[in-house]
């Protein structure tokens, strides 16, 4: 397919240290060599910094690709092909107060971002901001495709779905899985096919195909000889019990259950698992601190960049939107509705399946439907995520305690009220207008 120009790529959500890993990809690719990139972010100070890096790789290693920034995404959307959105309200600040707060009521889990308390409440305060980017994405380049990397990703892509028009569709792990499965069989990843489906962080791999043969006991065999012991334990547990295995990371899965997480005595001699140590934000405050720095330093000028990376570009956002635009007809693993994919799942539903993304767009490929043993996960979980997109979209409170109250770690009224009020409380400049 010949385009006459290369891409507008509007970035929502810039000012991110790690969004420079994604920048450095766009202008170090060629095949988006001359693109126009335009970075949005509130953090001006930020903003400022990528906007200058950006710049200078291109001055550098001699690309045609042109980067300016701006605090008001109006500016830039107009005839924009494709908008990433990578917004994070709040920062690390509420990310702590998302694993704290729910812990001191008996809430517990890894990333805290997609379930529980820590989801929701992420959900709450992302999705309105994003709602009101993709009205203006609607009225200034209606064509565009929306990517989003913000979770939670099922709930934010699920509400912008019901409150606007947009073309949506949400990258995250699931975009590794082959590379995942390769590296524990020891194959080349473009060996592996996977039919899987499920919800952003906990997806079941139906089936897993190595050159198109059907592997997927041998699979199974080789997870409990391997990792019957140690961080993927609940994983292997999970795949005897229900006879599917979950996806991506133990992690990310275990928090989707109440089996895993928490200080309680949960019948085993040999201990607990290890997941609930937590995060160090200080720790993590210190390297965005230092990593920012850095990269202002590689924008002014006074730090050298170094020359452009040599491999290929690894970003699903970069491959499926170079296949979006050059009619590639590429399969990737993404959040898109249901649409009938997977038929024992409501069509409305959202959930991380394989597509294809070409010239007309990304669709879900068929699936077919869940085992029993764990379509009811998916359903009731999809409705947790319904239920976050209506709290979010109508600002309701009562909302967001019956989405909390749908969730499966949900063991008490009464703490998951205290719970509910005390976010509403502590994170109240990031949620106006909740009532």
């Amino acid at each position: 397919m010949f385009r006459n120009r290369q891409p507008k790529i509007v970035i929502v959500g810039a000012a991110s240290s790690s969004f420079s890993n994604i920048l450095q990809e766009m202008v170090t690719c060629p095949e988006l060599d001359g693109a126009e990139l335009a970075l949005v972010d509130i953090d001006a100070e930020g903003l400022d910094i990528m906007t200058k890096l950006g710049k200078r790789m291109c001055a550098e290693w001699g690309k045609k690709t042109t980067v300016v920034g701006t605090t008001d995404c109006t500016e830039v959307l107009e005839g924009a092909d494709f908008v990433l959105t990578l917004i994070a309200v709040g920062g690390v600040t509420t990310w702590r107060q998302d694993e704290e707060i729910p812990a001191k009521h008996g809430f517990f889990g890894c990333s805290v971002d997609t379930v529980g308390p820590g989801g929701l409440f992420r959900g709450l305060r992302l999705i309105p901001p994003l709602i009101d980017v993709c009205r203006d994405v609607e009225r200034l380049c209606p064509h565009a495709w929306v990517i989003n990397y913000s979770n939670p990703m099922t709930g934010i892509c699920r509400a912008l779905r019901k409150a606007t028009d947009v073309n949506i569709v949400g990258l995250c792990t699931a975009g590794y899985l082959p590379r995942q499965i390769a590296r524990q069989m020891e194959i080349d990843a473009d060996r592996i096919d996977v039919v899987s489906a499920g919800v952003n962080h906990c997806m079941w791999a139906l089936k897993i195909l190595v050159d198109g043969e059907d592997v997927t006991e041998k699979w199974k065999q080789l997870m409990r000889e391997k990792h019957s012991k140690g961080y993927a334990r609940s994983s292997v547990e999970l795949m005897d019990v229900f006879d599917v295995w979950p996806m991506p990371g133990a992690n990310h899965v275990a928090e989707f259950f109440p089996y895993f997480y928490g200080p309680g005595d949960d019948g085993r001699e040999d201990g607990r698992y290890s997941y609930r140590s937590g995060h160090d934000f200080d720790e993590r405050l210190k390297k965005d601190a230092e990593r920012r720095a850095k990269l202002q330093a590689q924008g002014d000028g006074t730090e050298a960049l170094g020359p452009p990376p040599a491999e290929e570009s690894a970003s699903e956002a970069i491959k499926m939107l170079l296949s979006i635009w050059n009619n590639g007809r590429t399969r990737h693993y993404a959040n898109v509705e249901n649409a009938g994919a997977v038929p024992n799942v409501p069509s409305e539903a959202i959930l991380e399946i394989p597509v294809i993304a070409d010239a007309s767009g990304v669709r879900a490929m068929h699936v077919g439907p869940l085992p029993a043993s764990v379509v009811g996960f998916v359903r009731s979980r999809s409705a947790f995520f319904e239920l976050l997109a209506d709290a979010a979209i109508q600002r309701s409170k009562k909302t967001a305690l019956q989405c909390l109250l749908n969730d499966t770690n949900t063991l008490s009224i009464v703490h998951a009220r205290a719970c509910i009020d005390e976010m509403f409380e502590v994170q109240a400049e990031f949620l106006p207008g909740y009532a």
